[in-house]
């Protein structure tokens, strides 16, 4: 089976910087070429490669075809964008993201015009609503998750057919729960959204939101030097409960629950999920 060939072109300033820094990237505040980094640190998973050019031979170090290539673009990259838009990966990959800093405004009408003259399926842009390396991260890891071929890594090489069918089962039993509304299992080292059921909300994004909830509370228990494994999170809206349940035999793994505070038991769900996380096969 293909290993996905994931390709970033940063073309930002500090943000995409910040953003390395989940890939276990320190102090990456100049040029260069980082490649084949680790999506999570466990055996076996994605791995990105990520590079910021200073000039237009740089460009030559990227690969010809990734499966996705992602283009962030801040102020000041207006300089290099002719040579990128001329990219073969731009014009053949499958899938190509523009993923444009609010004030790349200049950027943006070259692209735009690029994208009237050559647009195709699988070339999108997208603006960012500001300039928070998290929210740069989260936007990224939600368009990964629709590469084609990421999707059969996870499904075909990562996953049994047996696998899928536990996860599906284990979101459908997870509904059962009085009061359920929607129902996701989240990976909290990328943000990625494994499974889901249910709606009202968009899952992908929430996943994202409440992976920084874990990371920042297990941060703060190991400055304070507290041992003890967290059980789970509760947040308590006027009309819900969202909990948030960390998956003790698997590493990195929560069970994100949205609850209808006057139709739900959190006791009653709380001991459901816990049943719930024993049957999962991930």
């Amino acid at each position: 089976m293909h290993t996905p060939e994931l390709a970033v072109l940063d073309l930002t300033s500090r943000i995409g910087g910040y953003a390395l820094a989940h890939l276990g990237v320190a102090g990456a505040s100049g040029h260069g070429a980082w490649e084949r980094l680790p999506l999570g640190d466990v055996a076996g998973a994605l791995e990105i490669s990520w590079y910021r050019p200073a000039a237009v031979a740089d460009l030559k170090k990227m690969p010809a075809q990734p499966d996705a290539l992602a283009i962030l673009v801040g102020p000041g990259g207006f300089t290099l964008l002719p040579a990128i838009l001329a990219l073969a990966a731009v014009r053949s990959a499958p899938a190509v993201w523009f993923i444009l800093l609010p004030n790349a405004v200049m950027e943006d009408m070259e692209i735009s015009k690029f994208l009237r003259t050559h647009g195709r399926a699988g070339v999108h842009k997208y603006q960012l609503p500001n300039s928070d390396p998290q929210t740069l991260w989260f936007v990224l890891m939600e368009q990964l998750g629709k590469v084609p071929r990421v999707n059969d890594y996870f499904n075909e090489d990562r996953r049994s057919d047996d696998m899928s069918s536990n996860l599906k089962s284990s979101m459908d039993a997870a509904m059962t729960i009085d009061g359920a509304q929607a129902v996701a299992l989240v990976d909290y080292r990328s943000g990625m959204c494994l499974a889901q059921a249910g709606g009202g909300m968009n899952l992908d994004l929430a996943a994202a939101g409440n992976t920084r909830v874990v990371q920042a509370k297990l941060k703060t228990m190991e400055a304070l030097g507290i041992k003890r494994g967290i059980e789970d999170i509760l947040i308590t809206l006027a009309d819900q409960y969202h909990l948030i349940r960390l998956v003790p035999n698997n590493d990195g793994l929560f069970l994100y629950l949205v609850l209808d505070k006057a139709k739900g038991n959190l006791a009653l769900a709380r001991y459901k999920l816990t049943d719930i996380e024993r049957s999962l096969k991930v």
